[in-house]
């Protein structure tokens, strides 16, 4: 409801500055006669069309592919992005417009200036064409349960220069485009949603028997069986280290459930922990 009257009085507001600047004798020459209120003008009918053009384009990009009302994507986010970097240069014209700055001539003449300041400000520019890039490809959709570098987590929000993915425990995980882009992502989505893994290592002194583990965690999801497809346990060796083992336990459910994935996956890593509890080797106390 609010945006339908934010979008009401902004047609409302640009429909009028329209007409007392085209249409009406008075005010048309007043506006004239004063370059900044020129400028300013231009600048509110420029924000609001460029706003009109990126809802138009999302309306009929969630229509063509048949998507919920406020729900985003990818496209919706990558959408945003160029109508906030195209208002944001548009600002930056006005401001130069109103201190009687010819913003074409300051560009001319500030080529060297410009190409510092690109040095200074790549790791932005990369970030924002790296945002770019992300928001129109299939690697990776808001919802989507990934790992980039060490981060694991469902993605929430692709903007110009980040991307926000909310982890395991709740927090809000804060990554530059640019690192996005530059390292090894796994989309754990893109495969069978139903299919679970949970990573850990585990010291090669508190293992004596890995089927003994794999069965003290089959038996501690006892509780969840009924989610779980009863054939697809697995504890799979990743790597043998000198002291340590890698390990992946996985499992596959019936249903696609992100609260109970959690709940299960919490449950295994505190199994794991007991188990390695259990194993070692307390002084006897005085």
């Amino acid at each position: 409801m609010k945006n339908n009257w934010t979008t009401l009085i902004s047609g409302i507001l640009l429909f009028g500055i329209i007409y007392l600047k085209f249409f009406n004798s008075v005010t048309s020459k007043l506006i004239f006669e004063h370059y900044k209120l020129q400028s300013i003008l231009a600048f509110i009918i420029f924000y609001i069309t460029i706003q009109y053009s990126s809802k138009i384009a999302k309306y009929f990009y969630s229509k063509r592919n048949k998507i919920l009302k406020n729900k985003k994507n990818n496209v919706h986010f990558g959408i945003e992005n160029i109508a906030n970097f195209t208002i944001g240069i548009g600002l930056i014209v006005m401001v130069l417009s109103v201190f009687g700055v010819n913003p074409l001539e300051l560009i001319t003449s500030l080529t060297i200036v410009a190409a510092a300041f690109a040095i200074l400000t790549k790791e932005y520019i990369v970030d924002f064409i790296s945002g770019i890039y992300l928001s129109f490809s299939n690697t990776f959709e808001i919802n989507d349960y990934v790992r980039i570098d060490n981060q694991k987590g469902k993605i929430v929000e692709i903007s110009m220069l980040k991307v926000k993915i909310l982890n395991d425990d709740d927090d809000i995980v804060i990554i530059p485009n640019s690192k996005v882009h530059f390292n090894e992502i796994i989309n754990y989505t893109k495969r069978d949603m139903r299919f679970m893994t949970v990573d850990f290592q585990i010291a090669l002194k508190y293992l004596a028997n890995i089927e003994q583990l794999e069965k003290e965690l089959i038996l501690s999801l006892k509780s969840f069986s009924e989610y779980i497809e009863p054939k697809s346990y697995n504890l799979k060796v990743v790597e043998l280290k000198m002291d340590y083992l890698e390990l992946k336990f996985q499992y596959q459910l019936k249903l696609v459930d992100m609260d109970l994935q959690r709940k299960i996956r919490k449950k295994t890593i505190r199994e794991v922990f007991n188990f390695i509890s259990s194993k070692k080797e307390y002084p006897a106390a005085n």
